[in-house]
């Protein structure tokens, strides 16, 4: 079995060479946007979403595949990522999805579902949520 620890948006990490230790840089948690939303808006700020998994029983092999979806704040599903996920040869995994920017139309709590599906299983788990709010202002016009 495997058991999902944590999950993040932040704009990169980096890996440190000797001690394997993972500094985030600028965990994301809003984005506002200086324009009006468009109905096909893309903002184009790279970022990453990382977890971090762990076997349950360390003695236990275990893998299975891991499910990001975006979903806007009005429900609709905006992407959707599959990744493998491999706890075979260390107990211990973090995975770093990168995404080049965020399809954005409108305003408001756009929410990352994270969900599970264990090797041995055929459905999928939900194991976390992580909301991003996107504000957009539109340019003030002077008389």
């Amino acid at each position: 079995m495997i058991e999902h620890i944590w999950t993040v948006l932040c704009s990169r990490a980096i890996v440190d060479a000797d001690s394997n230790n993972l500094s985030l840089i600028n965990v994301i948690e809003q984005i506002n946007i200086n324009d009006e939303p468009k109905p096909d808006g893309f903002i184009p700020i790279p970022f990453e979403v990382i977890s971090y998994w762990s076997r349950i029983e360390v003695d236990k092999l275990a893998s299975g595949q891991v499910r990001i979806t975006l979903i806007s704040p009005s429900g609709k599903p905006i992407n959707t990522n599959e990744v493998p996920l491999d706890l075979k040869k260390f107990q211990r995994e973090r995975q770093r999805v990168f995404y080049p920017g965020i399809p954005a139309s409108e305003p408001g709590r756009y929410v990352f579902h994270i969900e599970l599906r264990d090797e041995s299983e055929h459905q999928w788990h939900e194991v976390a949520k992580v909301p991003l709010t996107i504000i957009f202002t539109p340019p003030q016009v002077n008389k």
